[in-house]
């Protein structure tokens, strides 16, 4: 449900956090509820001016429970750097307030309640989004680091099914809590968690191909427009199908792809732009060497 234009940013609400804030409010915690959604609005504000800091267009901010999403028009998911700078700017943002609110406390400036509810909700929300699992900031971190060395799609399916994982406990969690009587103690509240990780899971699952086909088709304009990229090389056997090779390119470096020869030597020297077009036109079950004999 989009619910306002921020800085000419499409502000979404998921309706799993309307789940949550509404549950909150019929127990009597509107100022708490209140006071969760000014954290996670705030929490997505700091992805956004990270993004901003990078060059990265951000047309859409969706708040979910306990985090959200940057929807940009530029690609940035798989990138060392901007992706894990972009995820961890969040956390950063809960952790710097909650310790600025925690030297009040010391000082006795602010002791209310709110106070401790303030440190709490940015406790959780700090520690919930640096879980290492997709859909969460900790996910899209680790994803970025593991990018290089295990490949965007099989990177983003581990952390994704880790999430969807993590989702089936929570569900689990919450229903033990609610047979035994413990509804007020937040059941509804991990339920619909289990349900948000395990929709999240599968969201990420089905569009990392295509995200990933986009960040290749983004990297080869990069690569014209700049003169020059990193490179990286990687060495397959002749039968080793091109989707198995494909799935190793990462987005920040162009690969070239060699095959050996018996004699040890290297047969041929494949570019990245070969292999795309190779797929695209044979299939992604094509074995690699018979594009040599299509030459």
């Amino acid at each position: 449900m989009e619910l306002c234009k921020l800085f000419g940013v499409s502000l979404r609400i998921h309706p799993t956090l309307l789940v949550v804030l509404a549950f909150y409010g019929v127990l009597g915690f509107a100022a708490q509820a209140l006071l969760i959604f000014s954290l996670v609005l705030g929490h997505e504000l700091a992805h956004l001016l990270t993004a901003r800091v990078y060059g990265f267009k951000v047309v859409g901010l969706e708040l979910f429970p306990f985090g959200g999403a940057a929807y940009c028009d530029d690609l940035f998911e798989g990138r060392k750097i901007e992706e894990s700078m972009m995820a961890l700017a969040g956390p950063a943002f809960n952790i710097a307030l909650l310790f600025a609110a925690q030297i009040l406390r010391w000082q006795g400036i602010w002791t209310s309640e709110l106070a401790d509810n303030f440190v709490r909700y940015n406790l959780w929300l700090a520690a919930f989004n640096l879980l290492p699992v997709l859909p969460l900031d900790g996910g899209r971190a680790l994803r970025a680091l593991c990018v290089e060395g295990f490949g965007f799609v099989r990177t983003t399916k581990f952390l994704a099914w880790a999430g969807k994982g993590l989702g089936v406990i929570s569900a689990l969690y919450g229903v033990l809590l609610w047979s035994k009587g413990q509804f007020a103690e937040g059941s509804l509240t991990f339920i619909v968690l289990g349900g948000f990780f395990w929709l999240s899971g599968n969201k990420e699952i089905s569009v990392a191909h295509i995200t990933f086909l986009r960040q290749l088709t983004r990297k080869k304009e990069e690569l014209i427009k700049k003169g020059l990229m990193r490179s990286k090389w990687l060495t397959v056997q002749r039968n080793t199908p091109l989707v198995r090779i494909v799935e190793e390119f990462t987005p920040d470096r162009y690969t070239l792809v060699t095959l050996p020869k018996e004699d040890k030597g290297l047969e041929k020297i494949l570019t990245e732009t070969d292999v795309l077009e190779g797929m695209l036109r044979e299939g992604i079950r094509f074995p690699v060497g018979k594009l040599l004999t299509k030459e």
